[in-house]
């Protein structure tokens, strides 16, 4: 039926075509929920090769040659051509949650709703349309347009930005700003109509889409937004996890749907993700100390004789990569923003509430009397240690290359050839597909 929905919302005079809609769009609430929830068609999910091109964790030269696909490889050495097909997975996702959304709410705006209870139900389902719309297109975002910078993004191209439930629409790029505007724009009409809590955190609530916003804003430099946002929704989140009450015998320390996981989404599944032949960074396993209960929690060695460390700390309770929103997440947002903000100590606190719940009891010090620059360069450190393998890194690579004080050149080597991306490169912004680009006559990114 789905397959059929993209069919024919991609014909002309769909919508004077009742027998034949009858037949195959969903038009009840009901329905129109079961489109949201399919998981089967990745609404849960987010890019992967944003991930692939970041330095949390390095390859053997047999575990490069494993990788199960030409793009992977491609990124992992940031090289100037990407996709080995006319099409990249990552844009398809993201652009057929945004296509599922925009039935979602054009089916919605025909629903007569036949009592107060049933509207408060519409507006709820039009609200989860929007934020997976938002979210979607800041994903798309964070890898197919460049870092949002405000001096410039009425210059710098965004994205297509897709409103109606039409595959033949044919658009150009918005601008950078324009892009960003919408983002925000649906994410914020989404938040005031979500529901306080869920049973399952798939589906968004009011306090995901307030720790989306202020993912958002980080990604864009406007700490006093990022800043607003995460101390709202810390205000109705649950407390981290206590990592002393978490043990881990396997392969896996987490179990999916914890108590911490604002939204749940996972990356993209790739096989050299739970490959044993792709370790931490090195640099990043020694940041841990003795006492944090992270290092052990994240990783382990898969055997007596590996040259690192595997990743086993994903919230999804298994291979995938987790890459929703946490508390967490909220604490290190907050704790930036307010060291950015020239608050230090205040910054510091909301550190050290994170930081208490993730060393071994009674062992973590708390910090104190820091200078901003201190203070700042201790709450990056902690980011990258709390954060790794959440396909965040990317984002934040992004964003701190702009300020030669925490740039960063990462540098490879594959088969005794040596790799670098200088910060700023123009590969930090991927290609986009070429199909896009001929079907639709979009103007392609600099590499």
């Amino acid at each position: 039926m789905l397959a059929l929905l993209l069919t024919i919302y991609g014909c002309e005079g769909f919508l004077d075509q009742k027998p034949t809609k009858s037949l195959v769009i969903p038009q009840t609430v009901s329905e129109l929920e079961g489109l949201l929830d399919n998981v089967n068609f990745q609404m849960n999910n987010s890019p992967s090769l944003i991930f692939t091109g970041t330095d949390d964790f390095w390859t053997t030269d047999p575990g490069f040659v494993a990788f199960n696909s030409i793009p992977d490889q491609n990124a992992y050495l940031w090289k100037e051509e990407i996709y080995d097909t006319p099409e990249a997975s990552d844009w398809v996702v993201s652009y057929r949650q945004i296509f599922y959304a925009n039935v979602v709410l054009d089916e919605a705006s025909r629903i007569t709703p036949e009592s107060s209870v049933s509207l408060k139900k519409l507006e709820e389902l039009k609200a989860r349309a929007l934020f997976l719309r938002g979210k979607s297109l800041f994903d798309l975002a964070g890898q197919f347009a460049p870092v949002y910078q405000a001096s410039t993004a009425d210059q710098e191209l965004g994205l297509v930005i897709r409103t109606i439930p039409k595959i033949t629409d044919k658009q150009g790029r918005a601008t950078l700003r324009e892009t960003y505007q919408r983002i925000i724009s649906d994410v914020e009409a989404a938040e005031p109509n979500l529901p306080d809590s869920e049973i399952f955190p798939t589906r968004p609530t009011r306090t995901a889409a307030q720790a989306l916003l202020a993912r958002i804003y980080l990604s864009m430099s406007d700490f006093e937004n990022a800043n607003r946002w995460a101390k709202i929704a810390l205000n109705a989140a649950n407390p981290p996890l206590d990592f002393n009450q978490t043990t881990s015998t396997g392969n896996f320390s987490f179990t999916v749907f914890n108590r911490e996981t604002l939204f749940y989404s996972v990356m993209t599944s790739q096989i050299f993700h739970f490959s044993n032949l792709t370790f931490v960074d090195p640099q990043l396993y020694n940041s841990y100390e003795a006492n944090d209960l992270r290092k052990t929690l994240f990783y382990r060695r898969p055997t007596a004789t590996a040259p690192g460390f595997v990743f086993r700390g994903s919230y999804s309770g298994d291979f995938a990569l987790f890459s929703g929103l946490t508390t967490g997440e909220l604490y290190l947002i907050a704790a930036e923003t307010e060291v950015r903000l020239g608050r230090p100590s205040q910054g510091v606190e909301y550190l050290n509430s994170l930081l208490k719940f993730r060393y071994k009891s009674g062992t973590f010090t708390p910090y104190s009397g820091l200078s901003q620059a201190q203070a700042l360069d201790l709450i990056l450190k902690e980011r990258r240690k709390e954060l790794a393998f959440r396909g965040l890194r990317w984002s934040d690579l992004r964003r701190l290359n702009l300020n030669p004080t925490t740039a960063t050149t990462l540098t490879r080597t594959v088969a005794g050839e040596s790799y670098t991306l200088l910060p700023n490169s123009p590969r930090y912004v991927f290609p986009i597909p070429e199909d896009e680009l001929k079907l639709n006559g979009l103007q392609p990114n600099n590499r």
